[in-house]
């Protein structure tokens, strides 16, 4: 049933971007109020939506998604900070590309994730290092925790 499998991947990446959205009008909300400025370094949110929108393409399931964005809420909770405009990119992609490595260990692939996400080799291997240790290295995550994690995502509104 591939047509139930597409609206459903379309699902997930319309809650991420729900998602964002909530990051990114807190980012703007405490610029606003001169609380954690962000220097205009950050990636456009459209342009996050677009990479997932090409990794779906790819063949990349939302369980890579959803899982990514677990790890990205594990780090941020271990260690007391907060999601912002200008590390979102990061931190989800390099905690997506962790999940591709761990369920798709497929060599004669991994050197495209360096040109997927326009970075170089060297600097998404040192993120992903330093993802690792701040996660203190807890890729693993259980099927209960995944389902439940899911159902909160998408129970996500505008």
């Amino acid at each position: 049933m591939k047509g139930g499998a597409a609206v459903q991947q379309n699902s997930v990446i319309d809650k991420i971007s729900i998602l964002l959205n909530k990051i990114f009008a807190y980012s703007n909300l405490a610029e606003r109020e001169g609380k954690g400025i962000c220097p205009n370094i950050f990636t456009r949110q459209q342009d996050i939506i677009q990479k997932l929108v090409s990794l779906q393409r790819m063949g990349v399931n939302d369980e890579i998604f959803v899982t990514g964005l677990f790890l990205v809420d594990r780090l941020t909770t271990n260690n007391n900070f907060y999601l912002n405009k200008r590390n979102i990119y990061n931190l989800l992609m390099t905690a997506i590309i962790l999940c591709l490595k761990m369920y798709d260990d497929n060599q004669n692939v991994q050197h495209i994730y360096s040109i997927i996400f326009e970075t170089n080799r060297e600097i998404l291997n040192k993120m992903e290092k330093k993802f690792m240790k701040l996660i203190k290295y807890q890729l693993f995550v259980k099927t209960e925790d995944f389902f439940n994690y899911r159902a909160r995502l998408l129970k996500l509104k505008d």
